[in-house]
């Protein structure tokens, strides 16, 4: 299970993503801790699996971001941590699949909770509940043809809006023009000195690349 679960990260298109990403895996007495690493932000998203009888349930989904970056360009901040969230999911519902369950239930901290109820259209239902653990957000996702389909939309949405930024962003042209990502550490821009939109106007502006349209591979 753990290699097939690190061949699919590996078989993320990266022409197709902003970030490209590692995944480490550590079974442990809560569960499968699946620790997702953003490459070029040093962001990292662990997810705590538990099987159960009826569904995949997640009992953390917990993001580590580098500061600086918010500081560096805030629609690059902005973008990875959707499209790690966004990866995330996507990986969960690979793993639900994986083990036969059509529905995720996250059980979250409410801080863990925060990055996926911006999300809220994915899910079915989101509730609040008091456990034994203290207050605790109840998220329910279906895997099904509907999350597929508003998944591929929030990531067409997202690239789309990244590459408007470069416009008026030099850290974020920057980072698109970049050859390799994958060996294009975000944070090596920090000496980067922003221009007014006076001055970058028009400045080797690169067009929007058109994905070909198709579902995300679970």
């Amino acid at each position: 299970m753990l290699g097939i679960l690190k061949n699919y990260v590996i078989s993320w298109q990266k022409k197709e993503l902003a970030f490209s990403y590692e995944l480490n895996c550590s079974p442990t007495p809560a569960g499968l801790v699946l620790t997702l690493d953003q490459s070029q932000t040093a962001f990292s998203l662990a997810i705590t699996i538990q099987p159960s009888l009826d569904s995949l349930r997640i009992s953390s989904f917990t993001l580590e971001e580098e500061s600086h970056l918010d500081d560096l360009s805030q629609p690059l901040y902005d973008a990875a941590l959707i499209e790690m969230v966004l990866q995330g999911l996507d990986l969960t519902a690979f793993c639900a699949q994986r083990f036969n369950k059509q529905e995720v239930n996250f059980m979250l901290s409410s801080d863990d909770a925060d990055h996926l109820t911006a999300l809220k259209d994915l899910f079915h239902s989101i509730s609040s509940h008091t456990t034994i653990h203290g207050k605790r957000q109840l998220l329910t996702l279906f895997i099904d043809d509907a999350f597929f389909e508003t998944m591929e939309s929030m990531k067409t949405q997202l690239h789309q809006k990244l590459w408007d930024h470069q416009k008026t962003d030099l850290v974020v042209r920057r980072y698109l023009q970049s050859g390799d990502r994958t060996n294009s550490p975000v944070l090596s821009f920090i000496s980067l000195q922003k221009k007014t939109m006076s001055q970058v106007k028009g400045e080797n502006i690169i067009a929007f690349p058109t994905a070909p349209q198709h579902r995300t591979a679970i």
